[in-house]
């Protein structure tokens, strides 16, 4: 028993293994307020975020301060990335970015085109070592669209399961 505690909490301490409970609904349908899940951050110290995957990172620098998010993977360094109609382009092609309800649609929330730091039809290019995040439930998410590009250093895992509840248990996709 002792020597499982300590190796969990090397695992935590280090961000290779980590539980979380997912606070609000900016990544419905994938990860549903309450849900409890796991975040492995092996993958990371050796390759870099992919698109699509559901990236665990620090805001540090940016609003609210100094907790953990999750969103998905949207564009990669030295990308343009677009968000017109609904429809996320990457270097000018569409990005077929799926979750469990199929091709997920970018939305800007009715009245943000004064908040959104990048607007609707409005193409940016993700700066070296930094990525372009945004939430499956657009409509209800604070992301890359509002408070920029997350740099590649405050990214420290990915959401691999969920595990409670019950019925909602497996692979986050």
């Amino acid at each position: 028993m002792g020597i499982t505690l300590l190796v969990c909490l090397l695992l935590r301490g280090f961000n290779l293994v980590r539980p979380l409970a997912a606070p609000a609904a900016s990544m419905s349908p994938a990860i549903d307020p309450g849900d409890y899940l796991i975040m492995e951050g092996a993958s990371y110290l050796w390759r870099d975020p992919v698109r699509g995957e559901l990236a665990v990172f620090r805001t540090k620098g940016l609003l609210p301060l100094d907790q953990l998010f999750v969103k998905r993977v949207a564009g990669l360094p030295g990308e343009r990335v677009k968000i017109s109609d609904g429809v996320l382009l990457v270097n000018g092609e569409p990005a077929s970015i799926e979750n469990m309800l199929g091709l997920i649609e970018y939305r800007y929330p009715p009245g943000s085109d004064s908040s959104a730091m990048i607007g609707e039809g409005v193409e940016v290019t993700v700066p070296d070592g930094h990525y372009f995040v945004v939430g499956d439930n657009s409509t209800n998410s604070n992301d890359s669209r509002f408070w920029g590009f997350v740099p590649r250093d405050q990214i420290i895992g990915r959401i691999i399961t969920c595990y409670w509840p019950p019925e909602r248990s497996g692979r986050v996709k």
